[in-house]
Parts: structure tokens; C-alpha cells; sequence
């Protein structure tokens, strides 16, 4: 008999498939809601084929994202706020970038282990961008689903992340390569005397300008168009990198750390959000399946704790420490 593990990851992509499609048709949220609790039902609001729906629906249950109880269909308790789109938990929104990029550039995962570079070109058609930052931005439709994504994985660490730093003995924050503002509007809500700038590339004014307004706190935080690398940074006494260092490669890593040193006052803190590795690399399962995904996306890599700490103590930082949260994604803290 095939052993469990090896049997989990045979099948691992097939069951990714069936949670992306599932929540991108709205079966897990019809479910939730209690809007279809049948098959008939539930075919009928996704508008696909019962009988089809119906072999989703049995891979569903023997993962264990829905369960058959009394005839009806049900999300089990512990699972309900991650999958009804009104919740606040709700972590859809992650899965686009998944479906739409991730699991195209596994594709070429051999490819990558031969050159040690990233795959995203394949996805890209024989585009000739540097990064595949510059192709996503320049797709509305990636764009969206990028920012989606990254808000589904970044809103809720943030939200706790945020209440265990000092915040309030700051005045502005700038997030840097801030993205969906998931970090920025998070320190806000938490930290009413702070205010906030998001740094990121002009085309994610929009998404952003939505955000602020969603959470009502437009008034407290600005965007500002630029490029991290080529630009100066906006001024401000608390600077976040979140996801951003595990983009690129030590040398760009190291190029921006030392223009936030530099732009930081006496007593100013750098955060660095992002998944950790343990400190002897044998998981967790997420930081080591990201860590592939970064080698066939973009330059970078993830770190441990540690490893952060000494390059934060390189480029000059002191006091430094880690603040984790009860997920995946944990924090870095560095002071000038």
C-alpha cells in the first residue's frame, strides 16, 4: 500500500484544484450561507453540470471541506469563516494568484531546478520585463487577482501582527512596495493617532483608493506612485516590507534595506513581514512550498528568523527581534 505522504503529495494539486474551482464557482460560499445545501441546488447557482458538480462535491467531502449530513451539504464549523465570502476570514481571495499564476509555473518546475531561475516567462508569453512585476501591473486582470491575492494572505496577520508593536510611539508609517495596503490599513485601524503611506508602482492607485475607502480611513493615509528602487522613499519614522524581501535577491534585498536605514530617523523602526523559516529549515510546510513557488515566480527566497536578524545587523539595525503571529507569516523588527 502507497504510504500516506507519498500519497498526499500525488495528489496534492488535484486537491488545490478542487478548493480553487470550488470557491471560484461560489459552492463553498452557497453552502455557508446556507443559500444551497443540495446538489441540484447548488448546480443550478454555479449555472455547471450537476452531474459534474457532483464528482467536485465528492472530492470536497474526502478532503473534508464539506460534509454530508442528513442529506444536505455542510461546511464543517471550523472551516465556515474562511470559505463565506462575508466573512471577515474569508481567505478566497489568496487562492486567484494561486490558480491563475502559481500553478502554471509548476509546470516548469524541472526547468527552474536546471537554470535556477524563474519560470514566469512561460506564463508571460516572450515577454522581455526584468521582473514579473512589471508584466502583472500591466494586466489589469492579473493586477486584480495579484492584489486579491495578496490581501486574502496578508489582512488577517496583519491585524494581529499590528497589536503586538509599539505602534502608537510612531507618527508615520510608509509600506513600502505596500501592494493592497493590507499591512498599512491594518496599523490603522489599530493605532488611531498613526498615519500611513503606501509606496507602490501607479497602477495599484485604484485598488487601493477602494480599500482605504472600505475601511474608512482615507483620511489617514496617502499613495504615492514610485518605484522602491529608483525612487526616493516617502519620508516617515516606521517602514514595512512585507512579502518584498523574499521577491528579490540578496543584493536588491540588501540595495533597499540600506535606503530605508538611510531614510529613517534616530529610534525609527523597519518591519519585516513575511513567512519564516524554522531555524533548522525543516518546515514550516507553507514557508517551504512558497520558497519553491519563489524560485519559479520571482529572485527571491524565504529566510528564518535569524537570518533576518543578521541582515538587518549588517546593514546597522539594532535591537532587533521577532514578533510571530499565531499563522504562518510572523515579523522582524529592526530600530536605528
Amino acid at each position: 500500500m502507497i504510504p500516506i505522504e507519498i500519497k498526499q503529495a500525488m495528489y496534492g494539486f488535484m486537491m488545490s484544484q478542487t478548493l480553487f474551482v470550488g470557491d471560484e464557482i461560489g459552492i463553498f460560499d452557497y453552502i455557508s450561507q446556507g443559500k444551497a445545501n443540495n446538489l441540484s441546488d447548488l448546480a443550478k447557482l454555479a449555472d455547471v453540470n450537476p452531474d459534474a458538480l457532483k464528482r467536485l462535491i465528492l472530492a470536497a467531502v474526502s478532503i473534508g471541506l464539506i460534509e454530508f449530513k442528513d442529506g444536505e451539504y455542510k461546511i464543517p464549523d471550523h472551516l465556515q469563516p474562511f470559505l463565506a465570502r462575508n466573512s471577515s476570514q474569508y481567505c478566497g481571495d489568496s487562492f486567484s494568484h494561486f490558480r491563475e499564476v502559481s500553478v502554471r509555473t509548476f509546470l516548469n518546475f524541472k526547468e527552474a531546478l536546471k537554470e535556477n531561475k524563474p519560470q514566469w516567462q512561460s506564463i508571460f508569453a516572450q515577454t522581455q520585463e526584468e521582473s514579473p512585476f512589471g508584466q502583472l501591473y500591466n494586466n489589469p486582470k492579473h493586477l486584480e487577482n495579484f492584489l486579491d491575492s495578496m490581501w486574502g494572505l496578508g489582512y488577517a496577520p496583519a491585524q494581529e501582527l499590528v497589536k503586538k508593536c509599539a505602534l502608537h510611539q510612531h507618527n508615520v508609517l510608509v509600506d513600502v512596495g505596500g501592494g493592497s495596503g493590507s499591512f498599512a490599513i491594518a496599523a490603522l485601524e489599530n493605532h488611531p493617532n498613526l498615519k500611513a503611506i503606501v509606496f507602490d508602482l501607479p497602477k495599484v492607485r485604484p485598488y487601493l483608493e477602494r480599500k482605504f475607502s472600505q475601511h474608512q480611513i482615507a483620511e489617514r493615509i496617502n499613495f504615492i506612485g514610485g518605484d522602491f528602487f529608483k525612487d526616493e522613499l516617502p519620508p516617515g519614522d516606521v517602514y514595512v516590507l512585507g512579502y518584498i524581501l523574499s521577491d528579490w535577491n540578496r543584493e536588491n534585498g540588501t540595495q533597499l534595506l540600506n535606503k530605508i536605514y538611510n531614510s529613517l530617523p534616530k529610534g525609527g523602526l523597519v518591519l519585516i513581514v513575511e513567512k519564516l523559516f524554522n531555524e533548522d529549515k525543516n518546515g514550516p510546510l507553507e514557508t517551504a512550498m512558497m520558497n519553491i513557488a519563489m524560485l519559479l515566480e520571482t529572485w527571491g527566497q524565504h529566510y528564518s528568523g535569524s537570518e533576518y536578524i543578521q541582515w538587518l545587523q549588517e546593514i546597522g539595525f539594532q535591537n532587533c527581534k521577532i514578533i510571530r503571529s499565531n499563522g504562518e507569516k510572523h515579523m522582524v523588527m529592526g530600530i536605528k
